[in-house]
């Protein structure tokens, strides 16, 4: 059509004819808004009314989307604060884990140490008893030497010799006397 009106136009014949074909007239124009009018309706339904239901699907479904995105935030948040609980609560429960092991570390080195100084003490004891028997048994062994030598010695002096019994009855006289 287009190339039909440009012939038109070049041609020159017909310059009112093209003129005339832009005019509008008063007739045409109610006839036009009556046509619109009525098929208004009908565009209105199947034109507008599709794209309208589209448009409105559309903002439905962003909104729909938009809620869905909000929820999964939350829940996220949710599962987030779930999980910074649970790691609280498993750090207090290895912080209480330790302070338990480092209270019965403490008791078991006080139950050594009490052990260990149980068994010094004894190991002492012991050994103080081992001392005194020693010593006990030095003295006495002392004390029979010395009642030899001082026999000895007084046999020297009186140049004669005890007999056993003498020499026997002499040692008990000198340990008494020695003790007290």
């Amino acid at each position: 059509m287009l190339h039909s009106l440009l012939i038109l136009v070049a041609e020159g014949e017909e310059h009112a004819g093209i003129a005339q074909m832009f005019e509008v007239g008063q007739s045409s124009f109610y006839w036009t808004l009556a046509i619109f009018l009525l098929s208004l309706p009908f565009m209105w339904k199947m034109v507008f009314g599709p794209i309208t239901k589209a448009l409105e699907e559309r903002e439905d479904a962003a909104r729909e989307s938009a809620r869905a995105a909000e929820a999964a935030r939350e829940e996220t948040e949710r599962m987030k604060a779930a999980i910074q609980d649970d790691l609280d609560a498993a750090r207090q429960e290895a912080a209480k884990q330790v302070a338990e092991a480092k209270a019965r570390a403490s008791a078991r080195e006080q139950e050594l140490m009490a052990a260990a100084k149980a068994e010094a003490e004894r190991e002492r004891a012991r050994a103080r008893q081992e001392i005194e028997a020693a010593l006990g048994a030095a003295r006495e062994t002392l004390r029979r030497e010395a009642v030899a030598i001082a026999v000895e010695v007084a046999e020297r002096v009186i140049s004669r010799e005890f007999s056993d019994a003498d020499q026997a009855r002499l040692v008990s006289e000198f340990e008494q006397e020695f003790a007290s």
